[in-house]
């Protein structure tokens, strides 16, 4: 069990974080044992990688050191920062408090990251879009946080992500026309989708009337990113199987979220039509998603549970 514990790959953390977001989606649809039962797989998970951390902690150094392991680490805060919100949604007092350490150890994990790979060294074949996951994962807490009580810090964490994916976004694009990606890291591209969704929901939810121009921008930005996903999808199943597939996880639930968020503030806008189209095309995305998110983690168990091979 431990040597499955000490090769338990990174990606496995920003899989359940979109495993969880996808739930909270279904959990607002009326399903709510299925929410509860991603809850408590997700608590076991991050619990074993709390134990690869301890048990194995030169395994997690070296996995850190490297550039797109160390920006899925943010995985880990953002998987706390809904466990959190959840555990506190059912009168847990103690999940407030992950919340917000999650929500530190994310700064924190930026700043090292940003000194690691910007200042210290940069190098282009590993400046993916798995930087979004380091950069705007910390917007996580302004889709759970608004029974915390800490509006401005959500308000100040939005207009830093909207900042944050606006300067990265161009140089992202530019890399991935003039580099080529390698299959190690190809299932990254689809995670441009996750930061705009994160700043749309993360809009709406931390301000009462946020700036409509920026709102719409950064709505286009998710059809834009979601088409993308979907013109690449041939391309990123042309794979066997690697824990890069995690890429296409959270990107592809957050999606989700911010489309349902959008049809909601376009309806109490006056703008029914729009909103009701938004909320078709949420079906389309939760039908894709669930097949995505689905795939996924059974590939991951698959991984899981194979007999690790022993030396004569």
């Amino acid at each position: 069990m431990f040597e499955r514990l000490k090769k338990l790959p990174v990606p496995v953390l920003p899989t359940f974080v979109g495993a969880l977001t996808l739930s909270n989606v279904y959990g607002g649809m009326g399903y709510t044992w299925f929410r509860y039962l991603v809850m408590a797989i997700a608590t076991v998970v991050v619990i074993c990688y709390i134990v690869k951390i301890i048990a194995y902690p030169g395994v997690c150094l070296s996995e850190y050191k490297l550039t797109v392991p160390s920006s899925l680490y943010a995985g880990f805060t953002m998987c706390l920062m809904i466990l959190g919100s959840f555990y506190y949604e059912m009168g847990l007092g103690f999940g407030k408090v992950i919340w917000l350490c999650a929500v530190i150890i994310h700064a924190v994990h930026i700043c090292i990251f940003t000194y690691n790979n910007v200042i210290k060294n940069r190098d282009i074949s590993t400046t993916v879009p798995s930087w979004f996951v380091t950069y705007n994962g910390i917007m996580v807490s302004c889709v759970t946080g608004g029974a915390m009580n800490m509006k401005p810090m959500l308000q100040a964490i939005t207009v830093y992500g909207i900042i944050i994916y606006l300067i990265l976004i161009p140089i992202m694009i530019y890399r991935l026309i003039k580099v080529p990606v390698k299959p190690a890291v190809y299932h990254t591209m689809a995670v441009v989708l996750a930061p705009c969704s994160l700043c749309v929901v993360s809009l709406i939810n931390t301000f009462d009337e946020p700036n409509q121009m920026l709102l719409y921008l950064m709505y286009f930005c998710v059809l834009a990113s979601l088409l993308f996903i979907i013109i690449k999808l041939p391309d990123f199943f042309s794979f066997d199987f690697v824990p890069g597939f995690a890429g296409l996880t959270f990107p592809m639930a957050i999606g989700i979220v911010a489309t349902n968020k959008m049809a909601g503030y376009l309806a109490a806008n006056g703008m029914e039509g729009a909103g009701a189209a938004c909320t078709q095309l949420s079906g389309f995305q939760i039908f894709l998603t669930s097949m995505l998110v689905g795939y996924v983690l059974l590939n991951f168990l698959r991984m899981f549970l194979r007999t690790p091979k022993r030396s004569m």
